[in-house]
């Protein structure tokens, strides 16, 4: 656990991996059906299939850069893999799901003997496959997740992707499902970017490997936000400070892409985004700021989102990926938790300034189909309208009012 004294003075570059973990790395690969199939020449000469030899060759990658980083003095928490739309090798040439269940099976197999515990399949692009294919994946194996993309005004995919979430938290078998844990590992999507290192509407998008970093960093975003006083020095000492705290982590990357040769850096997601520890709200670091009236969500606070984000995407000679916004999961932060003044429409409203959207957000476990449909619709519209990234992830458990607790990494 990272117990932080916060100081609203000065912290140099060599403090300030005091105030952050690496939340992931996350590599990028492409998958086919026929990395599936262990009767090629290239598996038979091998003795592996060519799915667990591209598996492999992460697990190899992100281990290396790992102990690289924990050398360096930062805390380095999850290693991923994210490959292409699962739609495009998990299902058969007709696009049917036949051969779906053996080749997760694979996969899943091949993450288990690779030591990856994290691995996102992309999106369902089609209706089809958000009905046919996701509630599958997430039930297979705790290991995996995976998106629907839900367009603006599309009633079909939204509709299915509603059904999907509702599906998943009455599941019960396997072990893994129950209390609706099955939802952490499944999102609706929309305007989403390849390439972006979090879960659960990661893919990629690239022709070669890659890799990309996300961060847990809410601690940092205290200690910065504290210095600023006033949205008026966002500009200056936020972006600064979050700068100082990011190049040599960027280092370390173009360092490993130089000796690796085969892994392309993508960049930082920079994202804010919470940890549970005490001083690791994103929301209580907001509240800091002398324009926000009261608890997070009144007043002022749509307007430092947007400065911080704006600083966030901007970040001078950071290379970034991703979302690069603010992160407000509720069941990730201890003060959004706590607050009973906010209310989805509040998150919407400050989504269409920052990211992510709606995100670990628990609702009645009797909320039915129509109404998370519209709220994936509104997601989707605000999305479009705005073209920015944003998912719905919500937690259908308990009933209204209840307290709600979860146990996930």
């Amino acid at each position: 656990s990272l117990v932080i004294t916060l100081s609203t003075s000065a912290i140099t570059s060599s403090k300030m991996k005091d105030f952050f973990r690496i939340r992931t790395i996350t590599a990028f690969i492409r998958l086919s059906s026929d990395d599936f199939n262990e009767d090629t020449e290239e598996s038979s000469l091998s003795g592996i299939s060519t799915l667990k030899q591209k598996i492999q060759r992460c697990s190899v990658f992100l281990s290396s850069l790992q102990e690289t980083f924990v050398e360096s003095g930062y805390t380095v928490q999850t290693l991923r893999i994210s490959t292409n739309a699962f739609g495009e090798y998990l299902l058969d040439d007709d696009g049917g799901i036949s051969a779906m269940e053996n080749r997760l099976s694979q996969l899943d197999l091949a993450l288990e003997e690779c030591g990856i515990g994290f691995c996102s399949l992309g999106p369902a692009k089609t209706v089809d496959e958000i009905r046919n294919c996701c509630s599958r994946i997430i039930s297979s194996s705790p290991r995996l997740a995976c998106s629907a993309n839900v367009n603006a005004n599309d009633i079909d995919a939204s509709k299915a992707a509603a059904e999907c979430v509702l599906s998943i938290s009455a599941a019960t078998v396997p072990e893994f499902l129950r209390g609706g844990m099955g939802n952490f590992r499944f999102c609706s999507a929309t305007c989403c970017p390849g390439n972006i290192p979090f879960y659960p509407v990661s893919y990629s998008s690239q022709e070669d490997d890659s890799f990309a970093l996300g961060l847990e960093n809410g601690a940092l975003a205290h200690v910065l936000l504290s210095q600023c006083g006033s949205i008026s020095n966002i500009s200056k000492i936020f972006s600064d400070g979050m700068t100082s705290a990011l190049q040599p982590l960027q280092k370390i990357c173009e360092d490993e892409e130089q000796k690796s040769s085969s892994f392309k850096f993508l960049g930082i997601d920079t994202s804010l985004n919470p940890s549970l520890d005490e001083g690791g709200s994103v929301a209580a670091a907001i509240e800091s700021l002398e324009e926000v009236c009261g608890d997070f969500g009144g007043t002022g606070t749509l307007a430092a989102a947007a400065a911080i984000t704006t600083a966030l995407q901007s970040l001078p000679s950071i290379k970034t990926t991703g979302y690069c916004g603010l992160m407000l999961p509720v069941c990730e932060d201890q003060r959004l938790a706590a607050l009973t003044n906010m209310r989805v429409t509040n998150f919407l409203s400050i989504s269409s300034v920052c990211g992510v959207g709606i995100d670990t957000v628990p609702i009645a476990a009797s909320t039915n189909n129509q109404n998370l449909q519209a709220l994936m619709l509104d997601v989707a519209a605000l999305a479009t309208r705005w073209n920015k990234p944003l998912s719905c992830r919500v937690f259908p458990v308990g009933n209204a009012g209840e307290m709600t607790q979860f146990d996930s990494p």
